[in-house]
């Protein structure tokens, strides 16, 4: 359903968490970060992989403003990949996706906006914990159903290119409309968020990060911490 479904990329932008709240703004001191698992930092910059029907590509995320959407206190995604961007609220220690966007031919965007805001992380990481959520996306032109559960499965080891992290494993069960239902698995290591994705589809593994700082005083990348820590 390509509504809402925009190649599997746009639930797996849900998941993309970054590191540090760099901005002086009335939300930071309320913003969860659970010792970084779900932590942003605006001006940093992520480098992510992405392998999807047989091509490998690289996508830019940065996090480049915040703002209201809906009424809500928002940080702002944005990818290189297909123009996609998210709102994310960050709230009573639950992570939501307000509204996504996506360019269209380069000439307009495509925002579709989730009634209610999806939650998609709950803190504490807890082994065990199930939420549902049952809302809308909506855009200007149209609305679907949309039907997400979410099993966090614990603490698990994970080797991504030939190094070994300990990652919560969350898993989503989700359906849009009357689509066929499909399930992505995605993992959040301490201090980097995010790193690792994949479903029927897509896979994505977060490759370098740039932290706000170094964007600013070095422009360089900087390797993700061999220690996995």
């Amino acid at each position: 359903m390509k509504f809402i479904r925009c190649s599997g990329l746009l639930l797996s932008l849900m998941l993309i968490s970054l590191s540090g709240y760099g901005q002086n703004i009335p939300l930071s001191k309320s913003l969860p970060d659970e010792n970084g698992y779900y932590p942003l930092d605006l001006g940093g910059l992520w480098i992510f992989e992405l392998k999807e029907k047989n091509q490998i590509k690289t996508a830019l995320v940065t996090c480049d403003k915040t703002g209201k959407i809906n009424h809500l206190n928002c940080v702002h995604l944005k990818s290189s990949e297909n123009r996609l961007s998210c709102w994310i609220q960050k709230k009573d220690n639950v992570v939501y996706v307000v509204q996504t966007s996506r360019s269209i031919l380069g000439l307009a965007n495509l925002a579709i906006s989730f009634d209610p805001p999806i939650p998609i992380l709950k803190f504490p990481l807890t082994k065990g914990d199930t939420w549902v959520y049952q809302g809308w996306g909506r855009s200007f032109f149209l609305s679907k159903p949309l039907h997400v559960s979410y099993q966090n499965k614990g603490l698990e080891t994970i080797q991504l290119d030939g190094k070994s992290y300990q990652a919560y494993r969350i898993e989503a069960n989700y359906q849009v409309g009357t689509d066929p239902a499909k399930v992505q698995i995605s993992w959040y290591a301490q201090g980097l968020g995010f790193i690792h994705s994949h479903s029927d589809a897509l896979e994505i593994t977060l490759k370098n990060f740039v932290p706000s700082q170094l964007v600013d005083a070095h422009k360089k990348i900087v390797p993700i911490d061999d220690s996995g820590k």
